[in-house]
Formats: C-alpha cells, structure tokens, sequence
C-alpha cells in the first residue's frame, strides 16, 4: 500500500482487459485521463471525427505541475485507444501506418501537441521507441506510448479508477487489488449476480451516481421497471467496498438502515430498493423516510454511503412529503439520477453485451444482427428486454426480422406479464377498471 492509501498488488497485476469490448476498453482509456491525470476530454464520433476514429481529444493541463511523463506543456491533445482481444498481443509499428497519416494530418491543423498512444496489448522497447520516432516524423511534440502492462499497473493502484470503470472488477484475480475485508465483500456482491457484473456498461448515468456518491455519499437512482436501477446499485456496492472498505447493508427500511447504522463503524454502505414503495407509492415508507432523514444525513456526514432506487412515478408522489427544503441536495435533486437516460451508443453497448453473453445460436445471431440497431433504437429501450433478447428461453416465437425484433423489445409480453404479476390487487383491479 502506499503512503496515499491506493492499494498496490504485489508483483505485476494481470487483468484480462482483451475479452472487454472496444468500447469498454475505450471507456477504460478515457477514465485513466480523468482519474489519473486530471484531463478533461471528448469523444469523437465514430464516423466523421477527422481522422481520430476511437480517439478522445482535449486541451492538456497540467495545474499541479510536471506528470508522470514530464512536463507535458497545455495544448491540444489526442488519445488514440488500440484494443486488441487476443491475449498476450503485441502491437508492431506497421499496424500504425494509418494513425501516423492521421496524426501529421491532425498536426497540421493545429489540433495535435500531445499524442497518447493507449493499448492493452504489449509493446517491446524497439517498437516503442520506432513508433514515438514516427509519431515525432509526423510533427507531433510530445508522443507518448503506454501498453496493456502500464494499464494494469494504473487498474492495480487507483481506487477511483475502478470506481468509474467497475467492469474491471470481473476481469482478473481481485485479491491483485483489494484487501481481504474488501475481496471477501466484493466477491459475495459479484457471486449473487455474475452475468450483471460480466454484461455491465458503464453509462452516463453510472458515471453520475457515481460521482454523487463520492462527493455526496447519498444517491438516488430513478427508473421504471427493468431499466437497471439494481444493476447500478450492485456496481456501487462493489465499488465502495474497494474504495472506502465499505461493508454493503442491504436494508429493507429507512427504520432498519438506522437501526443497523453503527456510528462506530465510519464506513458502511447502505443499499434499499423500492424505498417508497414498490409497485405504487406505499406513503407510510415516505413518512418514515421524512422522520428518519435527519439520522440518515448525520449517517451519512459521518462516513456512510447510501443508495436508494424507487421507480420514477413513485417517487414523485413521493418527493413532497420527504420536506427536501431542508435538505438542499435532494430539494436541487444533486443526487438524483434517471436511470433511463441513455445515449444510442450506451443502448447499442447493452445490447451488444447482452446477445454476446447470451446462449442463442450463432444461426439465429446472425439472423438478427442486421435488426439489431433498430432494436437498440426502440422506444421505450429497457435493458431487461435486450438481456431477454439474447436468451432462448424467451424468444421462442419471436421473428427474427426487423418488425419482429423490434416488436419484441418494446412489447415484450413475458416482460409485462412479470410486471404485472408484481402488482398487488387492488392495483391490478385498477388496470382491470382501466
């Protein structure tokens, strides 16, 4: 461990970054900027980016002085991300050719001072230094070159690292990286839900909570049914026993959080689904809740982290009475986040992760591959239905066309039948009135 806290494997940690997808690994990348250097960047798109296909840029600051690479001078810099999913892969200079026209292209128009070249795979000493040689041919000041051993050195020792990319979690031996309270915790949390952990994308949403939860220690996560409130949730947990060696407390009630809160024990983890209700509004929890807030705030202001989930109409019905006037993160909702906001690349990810990690035939996967954008573009978009999508059991008699597919992402009648089993009665005589 060293002097700052960050836990540091002994000998050289090994993750297997290769069976992560492209995106991933570029989620990876622009998470080692943010964390470990301090930059702040933009993705291009992946069409028409000038030249920076796969690439995030940015202007290089270095406000506390020289970095780990040197006195890297402010100006704008590229990111370009190689993924290679073979293990053991080295990367040669001729796989480059392209990215050194690229690079003096960029240089040109002023868009390039600093160039980043990231990969997982290895790269040897003399190709190292050909490839900075044909980086600094291209006109670029400063080229820096960092392969899969330096990513899983970084991996190893930043807590905050892993935290915003918690995929990393199911990629290796995580004794690599966490201490025996924290291995025992996160490994349980990964056990009660192996595919969740295997098929998680890391999404706007994610990165929010997950900076609440880090600057605030409280967050609320919002969503209807089968949007992936849990599975946030579960990624937090494992996060928070890896950074603060929080023990996770899966608590029923705003009652039994403070029952179980130890002032003792500075860093606990609280989790409670459904806090208002699980179906529909249940406003004796919210009374609770707005009895109980002042223990869970000193909770908190006393080291606890807390993550709620509720469905978005119920805790709307519910936000007023909780008096979020006298609590100012809640009333300027710092530390609430919708879960369904996700971008066309997020849904498009999950339900890359969710049919790769299916058991449907290769027969029926390529049957469905040129359906799959429109499925991912289907509204509303729940991940619950992509994972069913990859899954035999449920698509039996689903048409594996673009109608069909489409179809049965946003009607899926298994998944509204599960929802509507969930109903208690008098709810269910209400839809029946309907």
């Amino acid at each position: 461990m060293t002097s700052t806290g960050e836990v540091v494997a002994v000998g050289s940690p090994r993750f297997t970054l290769h069976t992560l997808g492209w995106r991933a690994f570029q989620d990876l990348c622009a998470a080692v900027l943010r964390e470990v250097w301090g930059q702040s960047v933009q993705a291009f798109a992946d069409s028409n980016d000038g030249g920076r296909d796969g690439a995030f840029y940015g202007t290089w600051s270095s406000p506390d002085g020289p970095g780990p690479f040197g006195d890297v001078p402010a100006g704008p810099f590229v990111l370009q991300c190689k993924h290679s999913k073979k293990a053991d892969a080295t990367l040669s200079p001729s796989e480059l050719d392209d990215e050194f026209a690229k690079a003096a292209a960029l240089v040109e128009r002023g868009e390039c001072g600093t160039y980043v070249l990231l990969t997982n795979a290895r790269v040897t000493g003399t190709s190292e230094e050909e490839i900075r040689r044909r980086l600094r041919a291209s006109g670029v000041a400063h080229p820096l070159v960092l392969d899969g051993h330096w990513l899983n050195d970084m991996i190893a020792s930043h807590r905050g690292l892993r935290m915003f990319v918690p995929r990393v979690y199911g990629l290796g031996d995580l004794s690599q990286i966490l201490d025996e309270r924290a291995y025992s915790q996160a490994t349980l949390l990964m056990a009660s839900a192996p595919e969740q952990v295997a098929t998680f994308v890391v999404t706007s949403a994610y990165r929010k909570a997950a900076r609440a939860l880090r600057d605030h220690g409280f967050v609320v996560l919002l969503g209807d049914p089968a949007v992936g409130k849990s599975v946030i949730a579960l990624m937090l947990a494992i996060s928070a026993a890896d950074n603060w060696g929080c023990p996770a407390v899966k608590a029923r009630t705003s009652e039994d959080l403070v029952q179980r809160w130890n002032p003792h024990e500075r860093e606990q983890f609280f989790w409670l689904d459904d806090a208002f209700g699980a179906v529909r509004h249940e406003e004796h929890l919210t009374h609770a809740w707005a009895r109980d807030l002042p223990h869970v705030m000193s909770a908190i202001k006393n080291g606890a982290r807390v993550v709620l989930t509720s469905r978005s109409y119920i805790y709307n019905e519910a936000r007023p009475l909780l008096k979020t006037y006298a609590y100012p993160l809640l009333h300027e909702q710092q530390v609430t986040v919708d879960v369904a906001e996700l971008t066309r690349t997020e849904r498009q990810q999950i339900l890359y992760n969710y049919i790769a990690a299916g058991d449907q035939p290769n027969d029926v996967r390529t049957q469905m591959k040129p359906h799959l954008e429109a499925a991912a573009d289907a509204a509303p978009f729940r991940p619950e239905a992509a994972r069913r999508l990859g899954l035999e059991a449920f698509t039996g008699g689903v048409s594996l066309t673009r109608q069909g597919i489409t179809a049965f992402m946003v009607e899926s009648q298994q998944l509204l039948s599960d929802v509507y089993d969930q109903l208690d009665p008098h709810a269910q005589a209400a839809l029946a009135l309907t």
